[in-house]
């Protein structure tokens, strides 16, 4: 309805339409996983607050299920109303509020308003003339000197101070793409580039005096590290070609949604709904690859942005263009607007390898890749890896296999056998477990706890208890580590009379701190509190004296 209603006004709702409902889809299906797990912790809440005799649901209850679970506060309050609680709103609130300050502190830490101070010092001076497409060195003069909130004349050795050229073949980071370092050499001065910044126009260096003395007003001859400047733009090219190559293996809904192109690696962000397979990966990774030996010239033109649109060139949606746009083509096979730095020719990229995919946030995902020399590093360290676990399981890089099989199937044997071992250990204790039952209005109540044992192999020797005590009612708990894990099950007969296994877990539970629900025959719950085990076992029996 939404697309009908606004497609004229909005063209990408159009144009995205089966993408935008899958993604809505995916949101729905997410949003029920999220009220069925509040759901079970708002329940073990509510039995907690009401086996202390009280019937309101603290503010920490509620913020925690909102700020950790996504949890709605109105649907807290619903649910809590319905099973006879209240919610403290006035101390939910105040949680709220202190959340928002300790947000609002950490910005103020990260100097966001600083910047804006300083980046205010700026806007006296002209736009610098940015000449790094075409060089990596040229004259300039020194129009400005900041330290701090201060204008400078001079700055000497070991001083750092940010410097303000006429003009720059430095890149400012932007699009994605980290700034440029290098030095800055004069007559009577030597000064390192550790980064370059934009603000409005201006390219502002940061810069750190190695010898002798910089001055506002002297010409300086500005040098690009032609190594790191070279391996980014290897990287930031890389990119496109990986954008055009997603969209050929994945469908035309993929677009960009972030990227991030150093020296070492580039990182793509990108619209997609599900996670990529290994197969498409590699048929990404090989389009790339098969599109780099065609040593293809990469052209770049600036032209009005009606004018890019009409040759097919791909925008950052979202993003504001003026009336003129720089367009990156690699011809016959990604054309898009970009103001960053590139190869000359594709073929000086290499290869691209994938090194990861993963989701960073609902309908977007990331890929992570080396180029150049960063391939080689990488073979390196996997390389390395793989003679270390070589020589963990004694063997050779050629019998690595094998040997990993070998292990792997005497592994399952060992635990097999193990599995094999426990299971005759407990079928020679179950007798002992129904021998010391209690008996609870014709129910015989077995409680006990396990070290080491999971949630399945309780269910086991439930499973096994019943097919022997028809009358049974089991409260276990497993304790494996820091975790522990209650159970309780209930034999057929005992369902006949009305005992419920999900409302006793939940009150159990409460006791241990903890929470979790099930159904009549089968319930589980975490406890944090193992010490209140003896506790939640009384307590089961009066439960189920109830019943």
């Amino acid at each position: 309805k939404v697309v009908e209603t606004c497609g004229d006004a909005y063209p990408d709702l159009r144009n995205r339409h089966e993408y935008i409902k899958k993604i809505i889809r995916i949101e729905e299906e997410k949003f029920d996983k999220t009220i069925e797990q509040g759901s079970e912790i708002l329940d073990s809440y509510i039995a907690e607050v009401k086996a202390a005799g009280k019937s309101e649901l603290t503010g920490e209850q509620a913020f925690k299920l909102y700020d950790t679970y996504g949890f709605p506060y109105e649907l807290t309050e619903e649910i809590a109303a319905e099973a006879g609680c209240t919610v403290d709103k006035a101390a939910f609130d105040a949680c709220m509020q202190a959340q928002k300050e300790t947000a609002r502190a950490a910005r103020k830490s990260e100097d966001t308003e600083g910047w804006l101070d300083e980046a205010s010092m700026y806007r006296n001076y002209p736009e610098t003339e940015f000449t790094g497409y075409t060089t990596l060195k040229c004259d300039a003069k020194v129009l400005g000197m900041v330290q701090g909130m201060s204008s400078l004349g001079r700055a000497g050795e070991g001083d750092e101070v940010r410097v303000i050229l006429d003009r720059t073949p430095f890149y400012g980071e932007g699009g994605g793409q980290v700034g440029d370092r290098g030095k800055l050499v004069s007559d009577t001065c030597e000064a390192e580039v550790l980064d370059t910044i934009k603000a409005n126009g201006v390219y502002v260096h940061k810069v750190r005096v190695t010898s002798g003395e910089l001055n506002v007003g002297e010409t300086v001859s500005a040098e690009v590290d032609p190594v790191k400047r070279n391996a980014t733009a290897r990287n930031h090219t890389a990119t496109h070609l990986l954008q055009k190559a997603l969209q050929m293996v994945l469908g035309s809904h993929v677009s960009q949604a972030g990227s991030y192109v150093n020296e070492d690696m580039l990182r793509f962000d990108f619209t997609h709904f599900e996670a990529i397979s290994r197969e498409q990966l590699q048929q990404v990774e090989d389009i790339v690859n098969n599109e780099i030996l065609k040593f293809t010239d990469v052209n770049w033109e600036v032209m009005p942005i009606e004018e890019a649109k009409k040759l097919g060139a791909m925008a950052l949606f979202g993003e504001k263009y003026g009336n003129e746009v720089r367009v990156v083509t690699v011809p016959g096979f990604s054309v898009e607007f970009c103001g960053g730095t590139h190869v000359a020719n594709i073929g000086q990229i290499g290869a691209v390898r994938i090194v990861s995919e993963s989701g960073v946030a609902a309908g977007t995902r990331r890929i992570e890749a080396v180029t150049g020399a960063g391939i080689q590093k990488l073979l390196r360290e996997e390389q390395a890896l793989v003679a270390e676990t070589a020589a963990a399981l004694k063997t050779n890089a050629s019998g690595l296999v094998k040997k990993a099989e070998a292990v792997t199937e005497e592994l399952k044997a060992v635990k097999k056998e193990l599995e094999q071992v426990k299971a005759e250990s407990r079928s020679s204790g179950l007798a002992d477990l129904i021998k010391n039952a209690k008996e609870v209005n014709g129910a015989k109540l077995i409680t006990a706890y396990f070290e080491d044992m999971t949630i399945d192999e309780l269910r086991s020797m439930s499973d096994q208890v019943k097919a022997s005590e028809k009358n049974a009612v089991m409260v276990f708990a497993a304790l494996n580590g820091e975790k522990t894990t209650l159970m309780v099950s209930v034999a057929d007969a005992m369902l006949e009379k009305g005992v419920h296994a999900g409302q006793m877990i939940k009150q159990i539970a409460a006791v241990c701190g903890g929470g979790g629900g099930g159904k009549a025959d089968m319930a589980q719950a975490g406890a944090k509190d193992r010490s209140k085990l003896p506790e939640a076992f009384d307590l089961a029996e009066k439960i189920l004296a109830q019943m």
